[in-house]
């Protein structure tokens, strides 16, 4: 019956917004055993994210596929300019950990690997509903610092109109794209690209390349036949950010960036 309340709550969430007004103060701890305080983050001056979500909402697993909040993550979090904080909480106590790993029987799919800021998955739950998901799932918070106000629910946006969004509250620091991105034997040049880029895997085992735009949705695919260097036509794209996301069997191994 608790599932289907919570099912019935997610359909609901797709009307969601966020229960606007000072967050209250919460400590949680993750997956690894880190405990995080939520004013610790915003007396330091981070504007902060709580995506409220669960394994089995199809909602929750494709904001998940867009990459939006693991590349705000990466781009302004810890890696990147340090101006943020993300945490995911997965809010049905009756989640497995085998579910966010993608092998439960309640999962829409893998919600871990590849997922840079903190996982928290508790029973019983510590945060409240009525707050931090009061129509239903997925419920992205945002949170102001200066005064601990939650001030936009940013389910449904993408990685752009976030970035958007922040803005309005900081100044973003600028995310500069090297000349050539190279990391775990992966190397993408050159950067800038108008027509060819080329990704050399290296070592990685690899059978298709996704390329996404920065809403998360896909650009181009192209199959990759045994062959360590790929050239990927990018002449069809519209100027800007792209995210190649290396794939084996469905299930991606790896990302790099490029700007067009």
């Amino acid at each position: 019956m608790r599932k289907g309340l919570l099912a019935l709550a997610a359909v609901a969430g797709l009307q969601a917004s966020a229960q606007f007004g000072t967050a209250p103060d919460f400590t949680v701890t993750d997956l690894n055993s880190v405990q995080h305080n939520l004013y610790t983050w915003l007396n330091a001056g981070k504007v902060v994210i709580v995506d409220a979500s669960a394994t089995w909402c199809g909602p929750c697993w494709s904001l998940h596929q867009s990459h939006a909040l693991r590349d705000l993550y990466n781009n302004y979090g810890p890696p990147g300019s340090d101006q943020l904080r993300i945490l995911f909480y997965e809010a049905d106590a009756s989640t497995t950990l085998a579910d966010l790993q993608g092998t439960g029987g309640n999962t829409q799919g893998d919600w871990l690997t590849g997922t840079p800021y903190p996982v928290v998955n508790e029973a019983p739950l510590t945060l409240q509903g009525s707050v931090w998901w009061p129509l239903g799932f997925p419920t992205v918070s945002l949170i102001r610092p200066s005064d601990k106000e939650i001030v936009e629910d940013m389910w449904n946006f993408s990685y752009n109109q976030m970035v958007a969004e922040i803005n309005q509250i900081i100044t973003l620091a600028a995310v500069s794209v090297p000349e050539t991105a190279e990391a775990d034997g992966v190397r993408l040049f050159p950067i800038p690209v108008a027509d060819v880029l080329n990704v050399d895997l290296g070592t990685v085992q690899a059978d298709e390349l996704v390329v996404l735009d920065a809403t998360g949705r896909v650009a181009a695919r192209h199959g990759v036949n045994g062959e360590t260097l790929a050239q990927l036509d990018v002449r069809p794209l519209e100027a800007g950010h792209y995210l190649v996301s290396i794939r084996q069997n469905g299930q991606e191994v790896g990302s790099r960036r490029f700007v067009k």
